[in-house]
């Protein structure tokens, strides 16, 4: 894989995870007032992260 193959793989993995991040904050509830209704917010952000993914997967097989 070349330098620059790799350095976008770290870069869209770093981005997988800050969206799992995002996800797992906006399902565990919110933390002050009421209930939020966060449905569409956690869809896009699923949306973003099986696109990442799949582009990720593109790009072939890593070295780990």
């Amino acid at each position: 894989m070349s330098d620059d193959a790799a350095s976008l793989r770290d870069e869209m993995s770093q981005g997988i995870a800050k969206i799992q991040r995002q996800l797992d904050l906006l399902r565990s509830g919110p933390t002050i007032g009421g209930p939020s209704d966060d449905r569409s917010v956690i869809a896009d952000l699923e949306a973003e992260l099986q696109a990442l993914k799949t582009a990720r997967a593109g790009l072939g097989p890593g070295d780990a």
